[in-house]
């Protein structure tokens, strides 16, 4: 049985995302709906729910002070949010799932299905996701937020700063880092290419995605060498982008 709390100040948008959960959840459930989050704070033992649905922006707590205030908790959490980069761009480097209001039916039902998924996740593992998530929101500099590397080996968090290069195999992506370790992680390299774009991470190639600091030299043969002695071929159409960058870097 899947228990979902929906936490949102505005009456008729919790109740569409109820009618439609209950539309596209493909597993027996259940749907609690509350308004004030003091009152979500105040059932969530009695309740215990497996999933909370959770608005950002809400009057008096918003969603983050929500999860600070929780306390102990094992269930999942997906975001609904009105655009705001800073939340969605915190929100992805914690591999947490949000839903941009107005809500779009194909990306709900993916979310919901992720959600099913992650039900295997261990309470610990919930907990450090959010946690990250509530750290880097409290962070001054976004240059300061910690990646959440979630594998099947368990979740790992790391500086952009940290990561060397990124190497995409169909679904998968390969993490090398700067301590030597690698992490494989199911999501593509696209998914990595618009979270680490603004860190000084280049796709190079459609299989690697680069971080231009750990770029020592670009051979005749047009490969790209790393400092971790790792080379990487750049492809014909981008040589020349990388040239530029690496001149100016």
């Amino acid at each position: 049985m899947i228990r979902i709390l929906i936490l949102d100040d505005e009456e008729a948008a919790g109740n569409i995302l109820s009618i439609l959960i209950h539309k596209f959840m493909p597993l027996e459930h259940e749907i609690r709906i509350e308004q004030d989050p003091e009152k979500a704070l105040q059932i969530l033992d009695e309740y215990k729910p497996t999933l909370v649905m959770l608005d950002i922006e809400m009057p008096g707590m918003n969603g983050f002070d929500f999860l600070n205030k929780a306390g102990s908790w094992d269930f999942d959490v997906i975001f609904t949010t009105a655009y705001d980069k800073y939340a969605i761009k915190a929100i992805r480097f914690s591999a947490l799932d949000y839903l941009l209001k107005p809500l779009d039916i194909l990306e709900l039902q993916n979310a919901l299905n992720r959600h099913i998924i992650r039900r295997n996740h261990s309470q610990q593992t919930r907990q450090d996701l959010v946690h990250n998530l509530i750290e880097n929101i409290q962070k001054p500099e976004t240059d300061e937020y910690r990646l959440a590397i979630s594998t099947s080996e368990g979740v790992f968090f790391y500086l952009p700063s940290e990561i060397i290069h990124c190497e995409g195999e169909s679904n998968y992506t390969k993490f090398f880092l700067e301590t030597g370790k690698t992490l494989m992680v199911s999501h593509t390299l696209k998914d990595y290419e618009s979270i680490l774009g603004d860190y000084g991470f280049v796709r190079v190639h459609k299989s690697h995605l680069v971080n231009m600091k750990y770029v020592t030299k670009i051979d005749r043969d047009g490969f790209i060498w790393l400092s971790n002695g790792q080379s990487v071929p750049v492809s014909r159409r981008r040589k020349e982008e990388v040239m530029s960058m690496l001149r100016k870097g």
